[in-house]
């Protein structure tokens, strides 16, 4: 009985030990990769280089070299082209492997896989760097500042499919048919601010949209964009109205307020253009019966990429502290009845045109 007891007691222990090193090795992985004073590689060494291209053969994977510093040195003249969007996903993965990863980087190069990233399509060149086949982007300066902006930000689907399930109720006919006329409208302004080199961001309701419900809202019955004021080109309009969008509404100045209407077939097109002001940034309205002035105030923002219905747009990166500005804490909540001049949290009076500018500063080319 005596030895049966014992050998309990050994067992016990014994699986003790093992759990308390299975423990202690998670939290030193934890700790390891969480702490700033993780180690990594001093510099990149070929060989890992070598190795990390023989496993992507193995797995007939595409191997690109990304590396903003090692591209910076290198440059060629051969092309081949590479169509689309690229995403680079975030590096994820068990602890234990995520943490064997980092023995072979460096602390830069881990720091460009902590991102999901979205780069515009570009061509690529074959490369021999340190003796090492690779493959490259051809337009390295291009890249680099591509690179630079290419945070991503994807559309999150819990939170949509919470939304849907305790909000949304059957679409009407005219609802469908507005989100897919909406969605074209959207697709078609990318088209043409990316030609005329105009950046542009989801604004007001349609960011709204992207980030409660991951969709077009079925009730807003337009399409918002903003865009920096330093961005604005004299020849939008003339541009916009070869295409078939008609001018409807200008309001404002180009330094301050100014704002754009335009219209295909029934579908409004909002150009929201922002101003930056110490810490803050605001776009402009005005009410054409009165002349009166309002400005909506946010802060200051910077600008991701997302996928928003298959089409690549940019959203501020502080895509929630913007929404929380414009629509206040309640923003979750669908709202259909919106008054511009006094449902927004951040608006605020901002005097009034004089009459004397009013054909200037109020253009209403409908009725």
């Amino acid at each position: 009985m005596w030895g049966i007891r014992n050998l309990r007691k050994k067992i016990f222990l014994v699986i003790g030990i093992v759990v308390g090193i299975m423990l202690l090795d998670q939290i030193y992985l934890h700790i390891w990769q969480s702490t700033p004073n993780t180690p990594f590689q001093r510099s990149l060494h070929v060989d890992d280089v070598r190795q990390l291209l023989r496993a992507g053969e193995d797995a007939a994977i595409t191997t690109i070299l990304f590396d903003p510093v090692i591209l910076h040195a290198w440059s060629s003249n051969s092309h081949v082209a590479v169509s689309g969007f690229l995403r680079q996903y975030t590096l994820q993965g068990p602890p234990h492997n995520v943490a064997q990863v980092k023995q072979y980087i460096t602390k830069d190069a881990w720091n460009q896989m902590k991102f999901d990233r979205a780069y515009e399509r570009f061509s690529t060149v074959e490369a021999r760097i340190d003796d090492v086949e690779l493959t490259i982007p051809s337009n390295i300066d291009i890249f680099i500042v591509d690179h630079k902006n290419s945070h991503f930000i994807p559309c999150n689907e819990s939170r949509a499919a919470y939304y849907n399930l305790k909000y949304l109720k059957d679409e009407t006919p005219n609802e469908v048919r507005f989100k897919h006329k909406a969605w074209k409208l959207l697709a078609k302004v990318k088209t043409l601010l990316d030609k005329l080199k105009i950046p542009f961001w989801l604004s007001s309701g349609t960011l709204l949209g992207f980030y409660r419900q991951c969709d077009i809202i079925p009730w807003s019955m337009d399409v918002d964009i903003g865009i920096a004021i330093e961005d604005y080109r004299p020849n939008l309009i003339k541009e916009f109205e070869k295409k078939g969008l008609r001018l409807t509404h200008k309001f404002g100045k180009v330094y301050d307020s100014l704002e754009l209407s335009f219209k295909e077939e029934d579908i409004k097109l909002d150009i929201f253009f922002f101003y930056t002001e110490g810490a803050t940034m605001w776009n402009g309205g005005t009410q054409a019966k009165t002349g009166k002035k309002f400005k909506y105030v946010f802060p200051a923002f910077t600008m991701c990429w997302t996928d928003f219905l298959d089409i690549k747009v940019r959203i501020p990166c502080q895509t929630e502290e913007y929404i929380k500005a414009n629509y206040g804490l309640s923003w979750f909540t669908p709202v259909k009845q919106w008054d511009w001049k006094a449902s927004p949290a951040n608006v605020r009076e901002n005097g009034e045109w004089p009459e004397s500018e009013w054909s200037e500063v109020i253009v209403v080319n409908e009725t």
